[in-house]
């Protein structure tokens, strides 16, 4: 009977430590999961925070791109047109100096036709 009380108390007193130690070990779980779900948690927020100021700074790229866009879009079209002035301009002069130098040559049609008479005229010839 002593031995059988000893076996009980032996097998009792190692479920109470088991228990013990058992609560120990949830225990340190439990804050180690707490932990690591904090960590978790915390990580999540920096990284939502740091897409927010990505998508932010993304938009605020695009929006200047596309502002600058549109800006040299309005440059080209005004170039564009001054080109197309200038170049209207241009065949409009050009067409009434052409026609003004085409006036001159024949008014010096007739002046190169007089010298050239002039020099046959008043060269002298080879007689023998």
């Amino acid at each position: 009977m002593e031995i059988a009380k000893f076996v009980l108390s032996c097998v009792g007193s190692f479920i109470a430590v088991s228990g013990f130690f058992m609560g120990i070990w949830k225990a340190y779980t439990k804050k180690t999961d707490e932990k690591i779900k904090s960590v978790k948690d915390a990580s999540a927020a920096q990284i939502q925070k740091v897409k927010d100021e990505a998508a932010t700074e993304i938009k605020d790229v695009r929006n200047g791109s596309i502002a600058k866009t549109e800006k040299l879009e309005k440059r080209i079209e005004t170039l564009e047109k001054s080109v197309s002035d200038l170049q209207k301009d241009l065949n409009a002069n050009v067409g009434q100096r052409l026609s003004n130098i085409e006036g001159e040559m024949k008014g010096m049609t007739n002046i190169l036709k007089q010298i050239q008479g002039w020099f046959i005229n008043n060269t002298p010839r080879g007689e023998k």
